[in-house]
């Protein structure tokens, strides 16, 4: 390369140079323009956002006044219908006593109980026949299972009673549906067993060491749970025995405000006969019997029957027992012995 070669290309260079340095001088100020445009337009949004200039305005809303019933418990059953086997809408409005905790069965000013009005009522032609054999069976810790407490309302016979856990979920609605499929309803009163290690009664468990007063005081809360049973099934645990403290508070409970009660059939210490539709339960069905022990408990119910004129078995529910019931109960009428609700049994104890 000559030397005027290399004179020239400097040249070149250097009024190349101021150029490059023009083009990022420019690039750095569009860059700056263009971020400051976005920060004054992110600004610009947050101020109209705060001021509610992108919000939608409420629809414009109407208010009605409505006349609530003063008892929406009452009113709300009255409106219900019955079905074509269903027993009468639950509660009576006379037969209850309204608390904080909820309501309470109480005798009528008439002299209508819980136990004749919430009764499944006895065919007229069956009532007659005093000199069949009659059993009653009684599904008890209903309504913990909601769908297998469903399943057996709807494959029993009506016959048959339930006794609902006053720790049931939606135990109003569970108590309509059962009536409505015609069963009768009892109030299974939880009872904590002596023997720790057994299955635990809830924390509304009668005790048998506890004071009257505080026994009392869960016994209420369990009867205020829900309205519309019949009668009180009190079974005590593995031990299969009531202390004479906690029968006499149910005993006289169930006089006071005209339930049937029904209990275990040992006692702890013989008591005075009551005058209450009080009666015993003669066999019980437990939770994990397998198929085989639970059709000979309930031959050796029928065989009561027979033998007695009238036997209360308690089972309960599971969906096995539900299936040995249906069977069971299908074969009584070859054996002349007729299925009766437990209340039939409660009442003609107290004739």
């Amino acid at each position: 390369m000559s030397i005027s070669d290399a004179t020239g290309l400097s040249s070149s260079l250097s009024h190349a140079e101021p150029t490059f340095s023009g083009r990022s001088s420019h690039r750095f100020l569009f860059g700056l323009i263009i971020s400051g445009s976005l920060a004054i337009s992110i600004i610009a949004l947050a101020l109209a956002w705060h001021n509610g200039w992108f919000r939608v305005p409420p629809l414009p809303t109407v208010t009605v006044p409505i006349d609530w019933p003063q008892d929406p418990l009452i009113t709300a059953t009255a409106r219900r219908t019955v079905t074509s086997h269903g027993l009468a809408p639950a509660p009576d409005p006379r037969l209850i006593e309204i608390i904080p905790d909820g309501v309470l069965p109480i005798r009528a000013a008439d002299g209508a109980t819980p136990l004749n009005v919430y009764a499944r009522p006895m065919p007229p032609q069956a009532s007659t026949a005093t000199k069949t054999p009659s059993v009653s069976l009684i599904l008890r810790g209903a309504g913990i299972g909601q769908l297998v407490t469903l399943e057996a309302s709807l494959r029993l016979p009506g016959e048959m009673s339930f006794a609902l856990s006053p720790y049931a979920r939606e135990i109003d609605r569970q108590v309509d549906e059962i009536r409505e499929e015609g069963h009768e309803v009892f109030l299974d009163i939880p009872i904590m067993a002596r023997d720790p290690n057994y299955e635990d009664a809830g924390p509304k468990a009668l005790l048998p060491t506890a004071p009257e007063a505080e026994n009392h005081s869960r016994l209420k809360w369990s009867m205020a749970r829900v309205a519309g049973y019949a009668g009180l099934l009190a079974v005590s645990g593995s031990d299969s025995v009531i202390s004479a403290d906690l029968k006499d508070l149910l005993t006289k409970q169930a006089e006071t405000r005209g339930l049937g009660l029904i209990t275990d059939s040992r006692r702890e210490t013989s008591t005075p006969p009551s005058q209450s539709e009080h009666a015993t339960i003669d066999v019980s069905i437990g939770r994990d019997m397998p198929a085989s022990q639970i059709d000979n408990v309930l031959e050796r119910l029928t065989a009561e029957a027979k033998r007695n004129g009238s036997a209360i078995g308690v089972a309960v529910i599971t969906p096995l027992a539900i299936e040995r019931l249906r069977k069971w109960s299908e074969g009584l009428a070859a054996q002349g012995v007729r299925l009766v609700p437990a209340s039939a049994v409660l009442l003609r104890t107290g004739q």
